[in-house]
Formats: C-alpha cells, structure tokens, sequence
C-alpha cells in the first residue's frame, strides 16, 4: 500500500453544478443554486468512479456479486470509503498550460471583516448575557463601519498566514474572481418514451470557472498498481465533464505561526461534521468566574475555548446510489470558522498536534481539516 498522498487536479471541461441541499420539489419558484467548492463526496464518487473504470469495473456487478474484493478494500463500497482518505476539496488558482505556479486556494477565516480594502479583526470580548448564558461574544478590534465577514472568498497559503498572524492580506478572491454565474432553464423527461414531462420545468444556476480555476484534492490509500492515469470523469450535477490529472504544486503549504503565551486561533479548512453542535466533539461547558466557556480535547491537547466565529450552516444532501434514493440533509459548520482557545499546556507542543489535525465525523472525507493561528 501507497500511503503518500496524491493530488488530483479536476480541470473543467463544461460548466459545474453542484446541487444545493433543497430538492426540485420543494423549491416553489426559486431557483437552485450550485454549491462551491463542491461537496466531498461529490468529489469522492467521481474519484472512485475513475478508479474503477480504470480497473475495467462491471458497476452492474459491483456491490452486490462477490467480486471486486481488492478493489472494494481500496474505494470501499457505499458510505465506506475503503482506504481511501481525502484532504479537501479546495479551487485551485492559475491553472493554465502549461501548468505553472498552480497554488491552493484558502477560504478567509470568518473573524476577518473588510469595507473596501481595509480590513478589521474580531476578538473575544466582554462577557454578556444572552441564549448561551454569560458568555464572551466577538468584538471588533477598531470600528470601521460597514466591514462584513469574507464569506465565499478566498486566499492564497502566503495571504492566509498574514491573517492568521492578525495582519491583512494583500488579495483577496471573490467569488466573481473565480467565476461567473449561468441561469438554466431544463425540463424533467421521460427516458422511456424519450419525451419531455408537461409542467416540470426547473432552473438552475450553473458554474463557468475561468480558465486559471480547477478542483484540487488530495488523495492516500491508493496502492502503487492502482496509480492515476489521466482520464476525463462526469463531475457534479449533470454528469459535466472534467479532465483529471495530478499535480502535486497545489498541496497545503501553510506554515505553522511563531506563538507565545497560551492562546491560539483554531480554523476550519474544510466543512465539519460535529452533529447537533456548534463546538468539537467531547467539550463541555464549564464556568470561569462566571463565565460560559467550553472544554475538552483535541488530540490529546486540552484545551477551553473562550468564543468563536461561526458562518451559516453548510446545508449537504445528495444521492445514494447504491440504495437509490436522497441521502439525510446534513448540517456541517462551514469551513473559515474560527475558535479562540486558550491551552492548558505548552503552546508550541499545542500548535505541532493541532495544526492540519481533522476534527469531528467523516474525516477521510477530509471534514473538519484545521490550521494553527494566532489572537
């Protein structure tokens, strides 16, 4: 078995859509949107998919005959991924040909607010009383009216760390930067008869990246006789076409920041799946001089977190396919958001456990993946 992590590039060849979580049935008139970046097991099946028909897979066959059985150890079956371990999906930025200079791209931490061009940090502040009971809810260091969260913006790994030190960055992606949106109008069809279903019209809202844009992922669990070979796979919704390729430029390239004392800023690079909670798996409340905070461990470090800042619900959903039917719509916590959290021990020792360490379920799918900052 290969244990060093791959990085697959998905370069568009169509538009994307990425469905949001509603389903047709229930959107009254609106139309749907396509997610970004897309869902992991969105990515996950169309990197099994490759995978197998690489290997010449008879999917009719797969799940249920008793055949395929290395195969299935390896991209797993249904829920299980088999060996298979993700770290993203993330855009990739500057993808063109030759392929030069491609680098990660990064969501902005949520605690970082801008008007214009000028930028401001949330910190914890004073304790107040509210739904959570006497808790610290975040301030902002030095007015600046109008400043909003970054939310669906991005930033490279050198910007990132300026930010995780409470310093600007110096650019920042929006999402009109990496594409442009393209209403759809389709019909609901009849594959027998090949015709169209009178009164099921639907919209759509699809993706046009530009052409320095690409869907990276990291993949490990893949054996030396099972290596990529490059291919084009149906992504997304639609079945839109991507050609893959690898391209080991893009992995994570952040670099852990020089801390003192013993505070430190815990990010979410990727969407988390804590269940029903807003705070890491095995925290509990506890008072500190009256005051609500939260404690547990991660890794093995323990740690109290003094406030956070958390976006809006990342709402998934999706298709089963092996048992032919929607999957349960999933509430994550979205990937920018940040906790402000004091250690218990060592600071450096903390940062070196924490840092590119994946919290909460489904982490193969490369949920819940943090990066170390300072506050």
């Amino acid at each position: 078995m290969n244990d060093a992590t791959q990085y697959w590039l998905f370069n568009p060849l169509d538009t994307w859509f990425f469905r949001e979580a509603r389903g047709f049935d229930t959107s009254g008139s609106n139309t749907l949107s396509s997610l970004f970046p897309p869902p992991a097991r969105t990515v996950a099946g169309a990197i099994r998919t490759l995978i197998g028909e690489q290997q010449g897979v008879n999917w009719n066959r797969f799940v249920d005959a008793n055949e395929y059985i290395e195969l299935k150890q390896i991209i797993g079956v249904g829920d299980d991924l088999g060996a298979l371990k993700l770290t993203g999906p993330y855009p990739v930025w500057n993808n063109v040909c030759p392929v030069r200079n491609t680098e990660r791209l990064y969501p902005a931490p949520l605690h970082l607010l801008a008007k214009d061009e000028h930028y401001r940090f949330l910190e914890p502040g004073d304790a107040v009383d509210c739904d959570l009971g006497k808790v610290q809810l975040p301030r902002i260091q030095q007015p600046l009216a109008g400043a909003k969260p970054l939310e669906n913006c991005w930033l490279t790994a050198v910007d990132l760390q300026k930010v995780l030190k409470q310093k600007s960055p110096d650019n920042v992606f929006k999402a009109k930067d990496l594409y442009t949106e393209e209403p759809r109008l389709g019909i609901a069809r009849n594959n027998q008869q090949r015709t169209g279903i009178d009164g099921l019209l639907y919209q759509t809202r699809h993706l046009r990246p530009h052409l320095e844009l690409a869907i990276g992922v990291g993949i490990a669990g893949i054996p030396d006789s099972y290596q990529l070979q490059q291919g084009i796979v149906r992504l997304g919704g639609e079945g839109r076409a991507s050609a893959v390729s690898i391209n080991h430029e893009a992995k994570a390239q952040i670099e852990l920041p020089n801390l003192t004392g013993n505070k430190l800023l815990l990010m979410l690079l990727t969407n988390a799946d804590f269940g029903n909670d807003w705070f890491p798996p095995g925290f509990k409340p506890v008072e500190y001089d009256g005051i609500c905070k939260w404690q547990g461990k991660i890794n093995g470090i323990e740690l109290t977190i003094d406030c956070a800042v958390i976006g809006k619900a990342a709402r998934e959903g999706g298709w089963n396919l092996v048992k032919q039917q929607p999957r349960s719509v999933k509430s994550l916590i979205p990937a920018g958001s940040v906790y402000f959290c004091t250690v218990a021990s060592d600071v450096k020792n903390a940062a070196n456990h924490l840092h590119g360490y994946r919290i909460g379920a489904d982490t193969a799918l490369g949920r819940g993946e943090l990066v170390v900052g300072t506050w």
